[in-house]
């Protein structure tokens, strides 16, 4: 149950709803069935249970896991997959939430559990699990730590989301390098970039003549287009952070922060190897395209290849004196409302949703699972390089930093997207933009 603390009028306010749209989208839901009367006679058979589930996508595939979950209960639990959209999908279950009738289960996100578990709004799945003998226990431990929080678990893991650098092999051989992997550092990555941007003359940007708006082929692209996904997790390769260890306070305007961002706008505004926003506006995708060497980036690019190159993965370059590689690892999980009408219905779908039957369902959609012992079913229908399972599966808690969360993690990520917008375009320094950007994020850091 929510705390008695939270109203329902104080937690629209803080998911940022308002009350007309709790009111309207309450309405939407079943009232629920009256209750059979009790006419002193013997107990009838128990009903078939049927439970509501939220996901924000996978609604085909939902249907298939939902359809094999009541087969293997015998009909006892049925379960009613409502699927929207991500952004309704939010303002729908935080509505939900502040009127008192979630539904039975619902996915969770790095985005929203915390909030979600500071405001008493979903369960501590511990008990449950604790008290499930045969409930797995090989989760990826970056991935699970995800739904951890204060001691608590608040989502059951259902796939793996890492971002790392992915590069086109076919170019690195054409220009007689290997690539970055393990031991590769931020010089490596520059000095690679050098050989491999080109422009439409064959000039590369230390040559005379060379042009910046007619480049042929970048060393690398889309290194810093998110601050949580892409910017943070190197920031962590550099051995520094955005953040300080306890979140209260950011530290952008770092000595160290600065000099890693410094060599991104090197990168692009002095070497050129890596373009501004302003030379690539309608392209689309330069890697996808191959016009671009290096990216960082999801698996979910993997559905846009059309073959024309071969490609390969790896983690994030060591920065600085004292670098570390890193992989920026996120996921999803199940959750269970705190005030969901039928919880012990719903631990049973979230155990089926654990199980090797469920994930062989989850696989077949191309879900990297989040258990170490079903990650690898997706590679069934996957031609993907061994450095794909290297890094994305075999050595994800080595490498793994978890993706930074917050309550006002959007907020925080617009405002230094914003601020650094004109560095990137060369028209402002970093330390400009680190030292006017950091108040404001600190005071939405303060609104923890």
């Amino acid at each position: 149950m929510m705390s008695d603390q939270m109203t329902r009028r104080r937690f629209l306010r803080n998911a940022g709803l308002g009350a007309g749209s709790a009111l309207m989208l309450a309405a939407c839901q079943p009232m629920a069935a009256e209750q059979a009367g009790d006419d002193g006679g013997a107990a009838p058979a128990a009903e078939p249970v049927s439970i509501i589930s939220m996901t924000w996508g996978r609604a085909e595939m939902m249907e298939d896991v939902a359809a094999a979950f009541v087969e293997s209960n015998d009909g006892a639990i049925a379960v009613e997959n409502q699927t929207l959209g991500w952004g309704d999908y939010w303002t729908k279950l935080n509505t939900l939430y502040a009127s008192g009738s979630p539904p039975d289960s619902a996915w969770t996100h790095t985005a929203w559990v915390r909030p979600h578990a500071v405001l008493g709004a979903i369960e501590d799945l511990n008990p449950r699990i604790d008290a499930s003998p045969e409930f797995p226990d090989d989760w990826y431990e970056s991935v699970w730590g995800l739904f951890t929080f204060e001691g608590g678990q608040y989502g059951t893991s259902w796939d793996v989301g890492v971002q790392g650098i992915w590069f086109n092999r076919t170019l690195y051989e054409a220009a007689g390098l290997t690539g970055p992997g393990v031991g590769s550092t931020y010089a490596d990555l520059l000095e690679a970039s050098l050989a491999l941007t080109t422009d439409r003359a064959g000039n590369h940007p230390q040559d005379d003549g060379f042009s910046r708006r007619e480049v042929a082929i970048w060393g690398m692209s889309n290194m810093v287009d998110n601050w949580v996904n892409e910017i943070r997790p190197q920031a962590v390769a550099w051995g520094t952070d955005v953040f300080n260890e306890d979140e209260t306070e950011c530290i952008v305007n770092s000595e160290a922060t600065v000099e890693f961002l410094n060599w991104y706008l090197d990168a692009i505004q002095t070497h050129h190897v890596h373009p501004s926003a302003d030379l690539i506006e309608g392209l689309g995708n330069l890697f996808i395209s191959g016009s671009s060497a290096l990216i960082s980036t999801f698996p979910g690019i993997i559905d846009q290849f059309d073959g024309s190159f071969e490609w390969e993965i790896s983690p994030y370059p060591m920065g600085g004196e004292s670098g570390a590689h890193t992989l920026n690892v996120g996921g999803s999980a199940f959750s269970i409302p705190a005030e969901s009408p039928h919880p012990e219905e719903a631990w049973e779908w979230l155990e089926y949703n654990a199980s090797e039957e469920a994930h062989r369902i989850w696989a077949s959609t191309g879900i990297i699972n989040a258990r170490r012992s079903t990650s690898k079913y997706v590679l069934e229908m996957l031609d993907v390089p061994d450095t794909f399972v290297e890094f994305y599966m075999d050595r994800i808690d080595e490498f793994g930093v978890p993706v930074w969360q917050h309550k006002n993690r959007a907020q925080i990520n617009t405002a230094l997207t914003a601020a650094f917008e004109l560095v990137w375009l060369g028209d402002r320094t970093v330390e400009d933009a680190a030292n006017a950007v950091k108040a404001e994020v600190d005071e939405l850091l303060a609104d923890a």
